[in-house]
């Protein structure tokens, strides 16, 4: 319900105007019918960025397009796939095309996005970081940098 409300608002306060989502889910959406509604008001799917927020509830970017093929054609086939990453492009590209740029889904990938867009705020505490996932980000750097130094060493 609450994407469903935010594409009847963004319809209604732009109609007239081409959206570009930066969005990730938690897993236990249902992410088909949510990239759906996305694309029924994207004008092509590379309007759509795919991100995984790193959290462990976070849906993975082949579950999403598993879930809705259609989205093999979104921008998360980009070399760098973090969150950071797909907010500058999503923005180069939403200014570029004269669009509208919404970042949404997952609470869990609001923090990194709004860094990605200098928004300075405070941080939570070293102990709820700790409980969060502290080092998951760095973690998942690190296997995404061996897989992509394993692959190029095999070519």
């Amino acid at each position: 319900p609450a994407m469903k409300t935010l594409v009847a608002k963004l319809q209604a306060s732009y109609p007239h105007k081409n959206k570009r989502f930066v969005v990730g889910f938690s897993a236990d959406k249902d992410i088909a019918d949510i990239a759906k509604l996305l694309l029924s008001v994207v004008p092509e799917p590379s309007n759509i960025h795919l991100v995984e927020a790193v959290n462990l509830r976070a849906a993975k970017i082949e579950a999403i397009v598993e879930a809705e093929p259609k989205l093999t054609k979104s921008n998360s086939v980009e070399k760098d796939r973090s969150i950071a990453a797909q907010v500058k492009l999503g923005m180069r590209l939403a200014a570029q095309n004269d669009e509208i740029l919404v970042v949404c889904g997952s609470v869990f990938l609001m923090a990194e996005a709004r860094q990605a867009l200098g928004i300075d705020e405070p941080r939570d505490s070293e102990n709820i970081t700790n409980v969060a996932g502290k080092g998951l980000l760095k973690c998942k750097e690190k296997m995404m940098k061996e897989a992509e130094d394993k692959s190029s060493s095999s070519s």
